[in-house]
């Protein structure tokens, strides 16, 4: 059976735009978006995410081998462009049994029960994924809270889209990205310059590192200064916080561990997860 390949490829700041243009009639109202990873291939096994030639082995694999009549509207991997459009976003795709007929699907690229989801290319590959489901959610009016896994369907037993993916993470990623202007981007050019990071009143935050070209400071420190006596937990695979103060609790990523064992994170997820944004000055950051 032919699938449609659509194939094409968008920027997270690009795919808003795109949404806009797909016209969605009577025959297919998605009302929100089922999450999934790959789980095979693996992010070990596309080094350079997925290539025309992976669309195309996919498209065959979807329409010939499986003789299905569609398959996931969206996959994501860690390139720039990373959000790609597989198959008409306006017609009923196929991943996941009870939620076909009411979603799009979206596939991760990545098996998230053993791959990193908050460090390397993982990361990479969360936050393409994070920014398309703001859209995707934007687009149909859904609330961030409507987002599925392809877990909560009943009639599977597969841990999709990972056992290192976290409903509440997701939730709250997607919900800060929707309530908050776009992110400013913080990459650094060769030699990875030092940043200043202020805090509200001005008062500069130390010490400040630099992880991928982006500065990353204490997250208890930073948390604390922003919000004293909050509750703050590392999980066992010591690759997430999970803070709470005044709210939901927020999942924040971990980007290294020091020495002493204290965990450090990016300043534009800690920021978020403290419901503040980020004004960017040469190198300097403002969190207001």
């Amino acid at each position: 059976m032919a699938i449609q390949l659509v194939g094409k490829r968008f920027r997270p700041d690009q795919f808003g735009a795109y949404l806009d243009t797909v016209v969605l009639g009577p025959a297919f109202q998605p009302r929100f978006v089922t999450l999934h990873h790959t789980a095979s291939p693996t992010l070990a096994q596309r080094p350079d995410g997925f290539t025309q030639q992976h669309l195309l082995n996919l498209q065959h694999y979807y329409g010939v081998k499986m003789g299905w009549h569609g398959a996931p509207h969206v996959f994501i991997d860690d390139r720039d462009d990373g959000i790609i459009v597989f198959q008409p976003m306006n017609l009923r795709g196929v991943h996941a049994v009870s939620f076909n007929k009411t979603s799009w699907g979206m596939e991760m690229l990545g098996y998230y029960d053993a791959e990193p989801f908050h460090t390397g290319r993982g990361a990479v590959v969360r936050d393409n994924a994070m920014a398309a489901l703001a859209a995707m959610c934007k687009r149909l009016g859904a609330a961030p809270e409507s987002i599925r896994f392809h877990r909560d369907d009943p009639t599977t037993r597969k841990s999709c889209p990972g056992r290192l993916v976290e409903k509440a993470y997701v939730v709250g990623r997607v919900a800060e990205l929707l309530r908050a202007p776009a992110a400013p981007d913080m990459s650094g050019e060769a030699g990875w310059p030092e940043w200043t990071v202020l805090l509200p009143g001005g008062a500069p935050i130390e010490p400040v590192h630099v992880t991928d070209g982006r500065p990353i400071v204490r997250v208890r420190t930073f948390l604390e200064a922003l919000a004293p006596g909050g509750k703050y937990a590392l999980s066992a695979d010591k690759q997430r916080v999970t803070w709470s103060a005044a709210g939901s609790p927020k999942v924040i990523p971990v980007a290294e561990l020091d020495e002493a064992g204290a965990a450090w994170s990016f300043v534009r997820d800690l920021a978020g997860a403290a419901g503040r944004v980020l004004q960017v000055a040469g190198r300097t950051v403002q969190v207001v």
